[in-house]
């Protein structure tokens, strides 16, 4: 998904949290191939600044920098994941928040 939204402004970051195992998060990265930067909050800075208590924890982040919408957890089905955020982005180039 990432790259077919690359083109279009669309950024992807993820970051793993304090409490996955940084190999579990690496082969995690390896196995799907993440094509997008992805961090780790070693220190948990990040997500006690964001308010991150679960994950994932999702932020769609307008043109202008502002939060339009976050979601929290995300679905078994990962047709529905992918669904949902594609929907989303789609939204967000369509102008809308």
């Amino acid at each position: 998904m990432f790259g077919k939204y690359r083109d279009k402004g669309v950024a992807f970051l993820s970051v793993n949290v304090t409490w996955d195992s940084e190999g579990a998060a690496k082969k995690f990265v390896e196995e799907f191939r993440l094509s997008f930067p992805v961090g780790r909050d070693a220190d948990g800075k990040i997500g006690i600044l964001y308010g991150v208590e679960t994950t994932p924890a999702t932020f769609y982040i307008g043109k202008d920098g502002k939060l339009v919408e976050r979601v929290d957890g995300a679905p078994e089905d990962v047709g529905a994941i992918r669904d949902g955020i594609q929907f989303r982005i789609e939204k967000l180039l369509a102008g809308g928040g």
